[in-house]
Order: structure tokens, then C-alpha cells, then sequence
């Protein structure tokens, strides 16, 4: 259960992170016992392997040794099933992380700090971000994911980036919403620019990088300095 803050930001921001709560709990995952997780699993080692359009039944039952035939047993609708279930599996665990996060904060700057320090990392971690964003932005191409889904998955898509121009709003920047795509595009291609380590100190100079790359693009094209502008730091 979350620590219940102390503080209050921007009531844009505040009612944003009630839309956030709201979109976790919209999914029913009661029912995904020990199999039904073990083949979520194995769906999204092969996909993040392999890449999303080569994974099948067969594929999984191999990893998994049992017949494909089996796993309709779990998931009778197949492959959409389990894609339904992973994509919305994985966006509930970001958005559980980004609450989390936000709990932390005392003021927009180090809520917005606190942001790009949690989307950078899970990104690093946690190959499963990469994979959603994979099959998110396919699907902006080749329009496979039924429309429901689709429809769900992008609107939590923009609630991350209403909540990053939310915070630049409240900061004094300009273009919240252009900076705020720029800086969740930056973020998502963490594993291109950056490498992870169990190193506290890489990794404490891995998210300071970030943060600093993040209002980099926040004071850019601006003519003036916000007063909300200061050097980002991160928490060793």
C-alpha cells in the first residue's frame, strides 16, 4: 500500500495521478495463477528475444515442454490473449512505479527529478518496458492489436506524458507537451545511450545523466531561465 503524501502539487497534476490510480485497478489479474504467469513469462522473454511477430503457440509451448494445444486451456483466445494480458500486465507494474515514485517527491522539481530517475531505470531493468514500447508503436503501423487494447494502451501512454507536461507546466517551462514527448522518447531509448550496472555509483551516475539530459530538452528554445531552474542532483 502506498505511503500517503504530505504534500500537494499542481491541481493538473494531482488530478492526472487520480486518473493514474484509477486506470490500475480497471483490469481484473485474479485470476493469472502460477501457469497463466509462467506463460506470460515465457511470452515475453521469446518476444523481447526474438521480437513480437516471431513468437507462437508452438514457440511457447516448446519453452515451456508442453503441447501448444495446452496453453489454449489458459488462454483460449491464443496469442491476442496472452499479448492482452501481458501489454496490460506490464503497464500496470510502470504505473504502480511511477505512484510509487511519486510519493517521494516534496516540490515539481524533484517530482519531475524523481520521474526521469524511475523511467530511465525501469527501462534498464526491466526489458518488458522495452518490449511494450515495441509493440505499442508497431501497432501505430500495422494496427494488429484489437481496438479496445489499443485504445487502452495508448491513452496510458498519454497519460505518462500529460503528467511529465503537467510537472514542466508547473516548473515555468514553455511547450510542455513538445518537451514532455521529447523527454519520454529520450527516456524510452535508455538502453541505446546508456548501460546498467550493479555498481551503485554507475548507477547513481547513469540516472543523473538522465535527469540532466531531461531538462536539457526542458530549457531548450527558451529565451529565458525559469527560476525553477537548477541543477539537477540525484540522491546517493
Amino acid at each position: 500500500m502506498l505511503k500517503e503524501r504530505i504534500v500537494a502539487f499542481s491541481d493538473k497534476i494531482e488530478a492526472i495521478l487520480e486518473e493514474l490510480r484509477a486506470s490500475v485497478s480497471t483490469f481484473d489479474f485474479s485470476d493469472v495463477g502460477s501457469k497463466r504467469l509462467g506463460i506470460l513469462n515465457v511470452f515475453m522473454r521469446l518476444a523481447a528475444a526474438r521480437g513480437y511477430a516471431a513468437v507462437t503457440m508452438r514457440s511457447i509451448g516448446a519453452e515451456l515442454k508442453i503441447k501448444a494445444p495446452s496453453i489454449y486451456s489458459h488462454f483460449p483466445n491464443g496469442r491476442e490473449e496472452i499479448t492482452e494480458y501481458c501489454l496490460r500486465w506490464q503497464s500496470r507494474d510502470y504505473a504502480e512505479s511511477v505512484l510509487a515514485t511519486v510519493q517521494t517527491a516534496r516540490n515539481h522539481d524533484e517530482l519531475w527529478d524523481a520521474l526521469v530517475r524511475n523511467h530511465c531505470k525501469q527501462q534498464l531493468i526491466n526489458p518488458n518496458n522495452s518490449l511494450w514500447d515495441m509493440i505499442v508503436a508497431s501497432d501505430r503501423v500495422g494496427k494488429f492489436l484489437p481496438p479496445p487494447l489499443r485504445h487502452d494502451m495508448h491513452e496510458r501512454l498519454n497519460l505518462f506524458i500529460r503528467l511529465y507536461a503537467a510537472v514542466a507546466e508547473a516548473l515555468g517551462f514553455s511547450n510542455s507537451m513538445e518537451k514532455a514527448r521529447a523527454v519520454m522518447s529520450l527516456l524510452d531509448c535508455a538502453v541505446i545511450w546508456c548501460d546498467w550496472s550493479t555498481d551503485p555509483k554507475v548507477q547513481t551516475a547513469t540516472l543523473t545523466k538522465a535527469v540532466a539530459f531531461s531538462r536539457g530538452v526542458l530549457t531548450s528554445e527558451a529565451t529565458q531561465r525559469p527560476q525553477a531552474l537548477r541543477t539537477a542532483k540525484v540522491d546517493a
